[in-house]
């Protein structure tokens, strides 16, 4: 058994909580550090330090949810842009978590993100799956590290390039000089987008983004590294794209795919564009 999984159901801790200690170094197997998929063996001598856990006091907040399907063990939420997914320094109540707690009963009280399994942007909208409890979300949250779920995006991006269709598979960690960016670097994250034009437009386009890995603003890192940063994107932008007027990174989580562990089904999910990102397609003249 992974020592991951095995000091969840010693100490009741999540599994999330128990990883995280475990990278830390707090916890010893023979008086050595070791990973969380290190396997347990008859005879281990286990140290563990248990932190002081992060409380946070979170309040319920009567902010609407757009459901878009609902079962016994999750929610799949069309998030509109503008909604943090969970509660962070100068952001501690109007955000996804805090209406999760005021519309539903989410039995994940050991967690400081209750629910959350993924998480989109505050300013990317659309599909973002959510967890009823604790155990519920623990195994979901696997199922995205094993890399079964299709994520598809739709992008409004800066350009013209010459392709219909890339793959970029370049790593990325923090931005060498500005720690709060990220970018493609060296000995970065592996990370995997696959890019399609599906529209041109003058000097701008519309593609369908494929994500097979999940790293910190992948797609508007890897949209950048391409020079065709989103529309939008302060961030990531360029001098040129940053004169072209939208409120936020025109980027929508529209699909979500993949095999329930729970009932074995196939589950499909896929919603329209968004409404802004439709009137700003709206108003521009189209190349093809």
């Amino acid at each position: 058994m992974r020592i991951d999984t095995y000091l969840s159901e010693v100490i009741g801790k999540s599994r999330s909580f128990c990883s995280k200690i475990i990278k830390k170094g707090l916890v010893l197997v023979n008086n050595k550090t070791v990973k969380p998929s290190y396997n347990v063996n008859l005879g281990d001598e286990i140290l563990v330090k248990i932190p002081q856990e992060e409380k946070l006091d979170l309040k319920p907040a009567n902010i609407p949810l757009n459901i878009i399907y609902e079962n016994q063990y999750y929610l799949i939420i069309n998030k509109p842009a503008g909604l943090c997914v969970h509660p962070a320094p100068g952001n501690f109540d109007n955000t996804l978590v805090n209406a999760l707690l005021y519309h539903f009963q989410i039995n994940d009280d050991n967690d400081v993100r209750p629910g959350i399994v993924h998480r989109l942007d505050k300013d990317t909208s659309g599909l973002i799956l959510v967890a009823k409890n604790r155990d519920v979300r623990e195994k979901m949250s696997e199922m995205f590290k094993e890399r079964e779920v299709d994520k598809k995006y739709l992008a409004i991006c800066y350009g013209n390039p010459k392709w219909d269709e890339i793959l970029v598979e370049n790593s990325i960690g923090r931005h060498p000089v500005d720690r709060k960016k990220m970018a493609v670097v060296e000995n970065g994250r592996y990370a995997k987008t696959k890019i399609t034009v599906l529209k041109r437009y003058d000097n701008i386009f519309l593609a369908d983004v494929k994500i097979y890995t999940g790293r910190t603003h992948q797609i508007r890192v890897h949209c950048s590294y391409l020079g065709c940063p989103i529309i939008g994107d302060k961030v990531y932008g360029n001098k040129l794209s940053n004169k072209i007027r939208f409120e936020r990174q025109a980027l929508h989580a529209y699909y979500l795919a993949f095999d329930c562990p729970f009932t074995k089904e196939k589950k499909i999910f896929e919603i329209d564009m968004s409404e802004d990102m439709k009137a700003f397609l709206g108003s521009l003249n189209t190349n093809s």
